[in-house]
């Protein structure tokens, strides 16, 4: 196209992409805009000489935005256009995050009309799969949406994402993809529109010869930058795996930190395997639950794991050594013996056993008062301090009178409910000698369970949605609470049980925010009660849960299903 969109409006289309995408991504955006194309829509057909459609969808397994014309699609579920996808995932066990591109295409209904097949084009599926990016939304073996073309790929963060080069980049790449997808609308349809079009035939060949070529070159820079960074991931993965044995490094220290429900206790149990056997790849590992539970309890029994759960009652004594009373069975005399805590048992087999590293799992390690359990002991587990190194430190503890140091080789892994206390609030002296892992909800693990058509991975994300409005990100509700449903029985019950009573613990008892999180569904109730009270009249809302409204399917589809508006 030979025009140039006007300044203002380009800003505007700018900023309803990047600020949709920061919705999508889960990025904040620095300026806040109305989302929505319609004040740039008759600007759009009179530039563009069409009418420009599109979409987004946040609560997707793989979130998404696409713009189309209807020469090439009826709507996102029946066409191509071009698309942006956002995938979540880890590589080499850390957490990734990609903005996709793409040629996009319908996955339920195959296109009548397909992209140029003379375009050189890798799909997603195969771009993923060669980077060994891991834990991607997939079904049968197959990434989601993976079927879809690549054009351009971000790696993207929350500071990458508000620079405004970046931003320009995006929106740059976007318009070329754009530009060529509105001129083959036109080219590959021109039999059939030819009198809506206002270019002839042979100008049209012209024109998209041109944008096939500008779309061209484009592919083959991207395509060796791609290939560039595959070859520079190939080679970091082959060299960790020759050196994973031998090099295993993950912080001594190191806490499993999120919302109720979302398996940091679980998960605690894939890293101590890990850990004891120097492989961090069992971290991620969910293919193959049961034999890594199994390891975990082998382990356990052999002493190279221990598991200890904190409470407010719990103490020094308890965790490191202590004097107790023990009532002689023959001699009925009472005397006092010197006890040893977890900790200290732990801490000596490691150090009796140096090449083979051992674990202690803290199962709500925010619950207990640390430093009455810790003690003096609360410096020596940083990693600097530990035994052998250059700043070893050792104390001599206070009933024993023994020396005593921490072995390098013992990993304390705790886990941390948010709904319980934020990590701003956790002890100072703790907070700074651990690392943190943060678990949220996982979404994607309930994508194949449906209850009498009640799409569970859409009702638990509007509903964690909701909270985060109302309340924050570290009260969500986690994904265990529904994994294990396979009946609509199961599912009243979790919501009776579990639920909503979750939710009256978070709110205060204010029903009028739990009925808004819930869509106003009817599962809240209420009724006004009015009285004379010493001359005084009074009344209150009483509200209650309604067990028969939870007897009720659509009760469920009504907390997620709501009105889009498709432009």
């Amino acid at each position: 196209m030979t025009e140039i969109l006007d300044n203002n409006i380009n800003q505007q289309f700018q900023e309803l992409i990047i600020r949709t995408l920061g919705i999508i991504t889960r990025n904040k955006t620095k300026k806040h805009i109305q989302i929505s194309l319609n004040p740039l829509k008759e600007l759009f057909k009179e530039y563009y000489k069409d009418d420009i459609f599109w979409k987004f969808e946040s609560r997707d397994s793989v979130p998404w935005m696409c713009f189309w014309t209807r020469k090439l699609a009826n709507e996102p579920a029946n066409g191509i256009y071009p698309m942006f996808y956002s995938y979540s995932g880890k590589q080499n066990g850390m957490d990734v995050k990609y903005l996709i591109l793409a040629f996009g295409k319908s996955v339920k209904k195959e296109p009548k009309i397909n992209w140029d097949s003379r375009l050189p084009l890798k799909n997603i599926n195969d771009f993923f799969n060669e980077l060994n990016i891991k834990e991607l939304p997939s079904y049968k073996n197959e990434i989601n949406y993976g079927s879809s073309m690549i054009y351009k790929v971000y790696e993207i963060n929350q500071e990458k994402f508000n620079d405004i080069n970046f931003q320009n980049q995006i929106f740059n790449d976007f318009q070329n993809l754009f530009e060529y997808y509105l001129t083959y609308a036109k080219y590959i349809t021109y039999e059939k529109n030819y009198n809506k079009i206002i270019e002839s035939k042979e100008e049209l060949e012209i024109i998209y010869k041109k944008e096939f070529n500008k779309i061209l070159k484009a592919l083959d820079y991207i395509k060796d930058n791609l290939e560039k960074e595959e070859n520079k991931v190939k080679h970091n993965i082959e060299d960790k795996f020759s050196q994973i044995k031998d090099e295993f490094n993950f912080p001594l220290n190191t806490i499993l930190y999120g919302p109720p429900g979302t398996g940091k206790t679980y998960n605690s149990m894939f890293y101590s395997v890990g850990i004891v056997e120097k492989d961090k790849s069992i971290f991620d590992m969910k293919s193959n639950d049961e034999d890594i539970l199994k390891k975990f309890k082998e382990y356990k029994d052999k002493d190279f794991i221990k598991f200890i759960t904190f409470h407010q009652s719990y103490g020094y004594e308890d965790f490191i050594e202590g004097i107790r009373p023990y009532l002689d069975d023959k001699s009925k005399d009472l005397k006092y013996i010197l006890h040893s805590g977890i900790f200290k048992d732990i801490c000596n087999k490691a150090k009796s056993d140096k090449e083979n590293n051992y674990v202690l799992i803290i199962d709500e390690i925010n619950r207990g008062n640390i430093s009455k359990i810790f003690g003096e002991l609360i410096s020596l587990i940083e990693t600097s301090k530990r035994g052998g190194n250059k700043e070893e430190l050792e104390v001599i503890l206070p009933y024993s009178k023994e020396s005593f140091t921490i072995p390098k080789n013992l990993y304390i892994l705790g886990t941390m409910n948010t709904a319980d206390r934020s990590i701003a609030l956790l002890d100072m002296a703790l907070r700074r000698r651990f690392n943190f892992i943060e678990m949220m909800p996982k979404y994607d693990l309930l994508k194949d369970i449906k209850i009498n058509n009640i799409d569970l991975t859409l009702l638990l994300s509007t509903i964690n949605e909701r909270i985060e409005i109302l309340l924050d990100r570290e009260h969500t509700i986690g994904h265990s609470y529904f994994l294990n449903i396979s009946s609509f029985e199961d599912l009243v019950g979790v919501f009776k049980n579990s639920i909503i009573p979750l939710l009256i613990e978070y709110f205060y008892d204010d029903f009028e925010k739990i009925k808004s999180i819930l869509g106003e569904n009817g599962f809240i109730n209420s009724k006004s009660l009015s009285a004379s009270l010493k001359g005084n009249y009074s009344r209150k809302d009483i509200f209650k849960v309604d067990e028969r409204e939870l007897e009720i399917a659509k009760n469920y589809q009504k907390i997620y299903s709501f009105d889009e508006d498709e432009e």
